[in-house]
């Protein structure tokens, strides 16, 4: 089995908070890209590392959730979130997308071998590297700013 990304994941947070907390209000309304805000694109994060979490929970109690979904589906899901996590104040984005990275990492550390075993069988494991997604939104963050 593959060792979970604990550190990674942890660093990752880091990098987050520590972005955050430089950037204050004007700079969380910063945009990154037509109709995508600093404060956007950590909502968006916020909600991926929330679907994580809840799927991990899932797995954890045996309800195991679809072997696939199409290849539109998080698209699909994005498109569709987007005028609200465009709504939402930019301290309140930040502040969700730190609490969420925070919850999913808990529930990471918390799965057991089994569970490890067949996320990674099943393909998810983007479930655990929680930092893939995290550093990738940040690149594009610091890129805009």
């Amino acid at each position: 089995m593959e060792r979970l990304p604990l550190d990674e994941n942890a660093a990752a947070v880091a990098r987050l908070k520590t972005l955050i907390d430089s950037l204050g209000d004007e700079g969380l309304g910063k945009p990154v890209a037509p109709g995508w805000s600093v404060a956007t694109v950590l909502a968006e994060l916020a909600f991926w590392d929330r679907w994580a979490l809840t799927l991990m929970r899932r797995w954890r109690s045996g309800h195991l959730p679809p072997p696939t979904v199409p290849n539109w589906y998080d698209d699909a899901i994005n498109d569709t979130l987007l005028p609200t996590w465009q709504a939402l104040p930019g301290p309140v984005a930040a502040q969700l997308a730190c609490h969420a990275a925070e919850e999913a990492d808990l529930e990471i550390r918390k799965a057991e071998t089994p569970v490890v075993a067949g996320i990674l069988a099943a393909g998810q494991a983007n479930l655990l590297n929680r930092y893939v997604p995290r550093n990738a939104a940040l690149d594009r963050i610091e890129a805009a700013l």
